[in-house]
């Protein structure tokens, strides 16, 4: 059984994140947002992942621990399996058995959290997908959505630092998205899909705070956002 948590996300400030140039349109623009097909703004899911794999790599909680044992014993099953089949089938791959061995054994080494969000060199462990997320409320016209900013920035490559303006689409505040994240290849543990759920959710809320903030130029100010769950009833226990 299989596991999606809708997340509903609201600007609290202007929201940049770094979209395809668009220098066939007119008004000097030099920094765009990202946009969907229809020209609404949206949060790539390249973008939440990101940001969210950096909040839970610094998290130290039982919560990250419990998980990170949960990959450790994964991987040591999946290594026994693994070596066994490959055994069974031709017992002249044992001279590479010494390097796949390696690999497994570090990845159990070094088991975290940030498992969740995929394992180098491992195509098909239980982890997350995300999904972009779009404007929910779709009525008005896209540039309703924008707002056109001038950031100054400093230009040192020459012999004296100069004054560098520039001009950002971003998306205004009070904008509202949404969208999901998969809980992909967990069906073994039902109680693991819960357990990983509710830390998500906990790290997602700490965007809440206004400490972490989402997209470019978080040190202008833009960034900031509030993040629910429209499915969640309030049985999330700590």
């Amino acid at each position: 059984m299989g596991c999606i948590l809708k997340i509903h996300i609201k600007t609290l400030s202007n929201l940049f994140i770094g979209g395809a140039p668009k220098s066939f349109e007119i008004g000097g623009i030099d920094q765009w947002t990202a946009a969907d097909e229809d020209g609404f703004p949206c949060i790539p899911a390249s973008s939440l992942k990101g940001a969210l794999r950096a909040i839970v790599s610094r998290d130290t909680s039982e919560k990250a621990a419990e998980i990170a044992e949960w990959y450790r014993e994964y991987l040591r099953r999946e290594k026994e399996s693994v070596c066994a089949r490959v055994l069974s089938l031709d017992k002249q791959k044992k001279e590479g058995m010494e390097r796949f061995e390696r690999r497994y054994d570090s990845a159990i080494e070094n088991a975290s959290a940030s498992y969740l969000f995929g394992i180098r060199e491992f195509n098909d462990t239980p982890k997350l997908f995300f999904n972009d997320l779009r404007v929910t409320d779709r009525n008005q016209e896209p540039k309703k959505y924008f707002s056109i900013d001038a950031k100054t920035a400093i230009d040192s490559n020459g012999l004296e630092p100069k004054s560098n303006p520039r001009t950002y689409k971003a998306v205004k505040t009070g904008v509202e998205f949404e969208g999901a994240i998969e809980f992909y290849g967990f069906a073994e543990d039902e109680n693991f899909i819960e357990t990983s759920k509710a830390y998500i959710m906990d790290n997602l809320e700490k965007f809440n705070s206004g400490i972490y903030r989402l997209g470019n130029s978080k040190s202008r100010g833009y960034g900031r956002i509030s993040v629910t769950f429209p499915d969640w009833d309030g049985g999330r226990t700590e």
